[in-house]
């Protein structure tokens, strides 16, 4: 259970990370967060995505190592994902639409882009506008946190369709580390040209946080050999190599070090990073709560004019009002279908 809490609070940290990233763009603030300022690699929400792609690859694999089905594995991630992309897309386009929209009501309702942004609930086709919301706002996107969300679905994709391949979970899982690690390396780099720009039929994000989310599953189909020695081992050295990465001039070989590494430090941290905070059962996993809805509680806070009162105001009340709608999502929606999902599949350790 202290592993549990451990990866809560990272999986938290990590939404939070992108949270903060967003505060500055959507208050209108020409300013750059430290976090995007230390890393130069990456922005601080593109690390925190890229910690979510670590916990996944591992905590995700063991879920299917632990399941006793395909079909079973598959149902227990819909009822994860699903049920709270689909509250938060009606409410998106039932409520906050006609509440803020500068558009008449038939208008906004008869609007093609109100009906393609329901589609946004199937998890894989993002439309993050809806007409005449927000159009006062620095950007008038609604939700813009959720371009990761068809990566994550394609990960679990790619490792249900990997594990039907005869051959051992640790073997395919390596053989696609390497894969995708070839892809990175050997790409255009980004920038200067389009990270939506196909090499070998995937993006630069497929490849990238697949490789991540690829490195953190191969950890964990090698969990029961690796000692806390050889834990400390990796963490040691995968820091090291985040280090350097990250002191290096901007380049591809700090771009796929860093891409390589990040799994190893992430996972470390959570199996044993003690000085973690603890997150109490009772207040549940506000990660992918977090995560829905953070861009358009900020996007409302500056529809407010939050941001007048300066940055620091509008990150402490973007993160206040968040947790609020997040711990409303636990524990009205996520957590009952996670009682769903173990009643309704009871003989499945997933």
């Amino acid at each position: 259970m202290e592993h549990v809490n451990r990866f809560d609070a990272l999986r938290l940290i990590a939404a939070w990370l992108v949270l903060l990233d967003h505060s500055y763009p959507l208050s209108g603030s020409a300013d750059v967060n430290l976090v995007t300022r230390w890393l130069r690699l990456d922005t601080g929400g593109g690390l925190g995505v890229a910690i979510f792609f670590a916990v996944s690859g591992y905590l995700v694999t063991i879920s299917y190592e632990n399941c006793n089905s395909v079909a079973v594995f598959i149902k227990r991630r819909m009822l994860r994902i699903y049920p709270a992309l689909v509250v938060l897309s009606l409410l998106s386009v039932l409520v906050l639409g006609p509440m803020l929209t500068n558009l008449s009501l038939a208008d906004y309702l008869h609007h093609p882009l109100t009906l393609k942004f329901l589609s946004t609930a199937r998890g894989f086709d993002m439309f993050i506008t809806l007409p005449g919301v927000f159009d006062g706002n620095p950007i008038s996107a609604v939700n813009g946190s959720l371009w990761s969300l068809p990566y994550e679905l394609g990960c679990y994709l790619s490792l249900v369709a990997i594990a039907l391949i005869p051959m051992t979970l640790r073997i395919k899982a390596g053989l696609s580390v390497g894969v995708l690690l070839v892809l990175l390396m050997t790409r255009p780099l980004v920038p200067p040209t389009s990270p939506y720009e196909t090499y070998f039929g995937l993006d630069h994000y497929a490849t990238q946080l697949g490789l991540i989310f690829a490195v953190g599953a191969l950890l964990a189909t090698f969990r029961k050999l690796l000692s806390r020695r050889l834990w400390n081992s990796i963490g040691l050295f995968s820091g090291i190599g985040l280090c350097v990465a990250w002191n290096l001039p901007f380049g591809k070989g700090p771009i796929v070090l860093y891409s390589l590494c990040i799994a190893g430090a992430v996972l470390w941290l959570a199996l044993f990073g003690r000085w973690l905070p603890i997150i109490p059962e009772k207040i549940g996993d506000l990660s992918y709560g977090t995560y829905l809805y953070g861009f358009p509680v900020q996007q409302c806070l500056t529809h407010a004019h939050i941001a007048a009162y300066g940055i620091e105001a509008f990150i402490i009340a973007s993160t206040a009002c968040t947790l609020v709608v997040a711990a409303l999502s636990w524990h009205l929606i996520e957590k009952p279908f996670m009682r769903l999902k173990r009643s309704a599949w009871a003989t499945a350790t997933c």
